[in-house]
């Protein structure tokens, strides 16, 4: 066998490696376009319901670490479900936690419902949400991704609150409460 034979399944090989890394690239959740102002740091209850699973309770931290946002998903038991860091547009693992897609998803929509809605066509762009006003009790916030809705954020009443809700393409829902501070 000559050598560039030999060298071909290292290059197919290479090269999968790659296509498989920028296919994960794409299905990354959309970012605000600059580093996130809300207050933190902010500790909330999630209750997670999708289809085909038993439903979710969690808690989430949020807290910032220098230039970075730190995000913290605990199961009921204290047993870290996620752990990500967010720092100048990109996410990476904090410790030794495999990647988890789903609670990634979950910070990327925590960011676009924390987005002043003034702030959504500089962070996001003009055409890619769109919201409904105060009606039938609940004003809504919608991140459209193809022409579809992505994420879906409701909160109840007439006014952006700390509760809410958000529902994604795929049927998955998260209420979120914060969690209030013990003295």
């Amino acid at each position: 066998m000559n050598a560039a034979a030999a060298l071909f399944p290292t290059v197919r090989r290479s090269l999968a490696l790659a296509l498989l890394a920028l296919a994960g690239c794409a299905g990354a959740p959309p970012l605000p376009a600059h580093d996130a102002g809300f207050a933190l740091p902010r500790q909330l209850h999630v209750a997670q319901t999708a289809p085909g699973q038993p439903a979710a309770d969690l808690l989430l931290v949020v807290q910032r670490e220098g230039a970075a946002l730190r995000w913290s998903l605990f199961d009921p038991m204290g047993v870290p479900q996620a752990r990500q860091m967010l720092e100048r547009g990109q996410w990476r693992n904090d410790g030794f936690m495999r990647p988890n897609a789903q609670a990634r998803e979950l910070f990327a929509a925590l960011m676009f419902a924390w987005t002043p809605q003034a702030d959504l066509d500089a962070e996001y762009g003009a055409a890619s949400w769109r919201a409904a006003g105060p009606g039938g009790g609940v004003t809504q916030r919608v991140l459209l991704g193809q022409g579809k809705a992505r994420w879906t954020v409701t909160w109840p009443g007439d006014a952006q609150g700390p509760a809410f809700s958000i529902r994604t393409a795929d049927d998955v829902t998260w209420r979120i409460t914060p969690l209030k501070e013990q003295p």
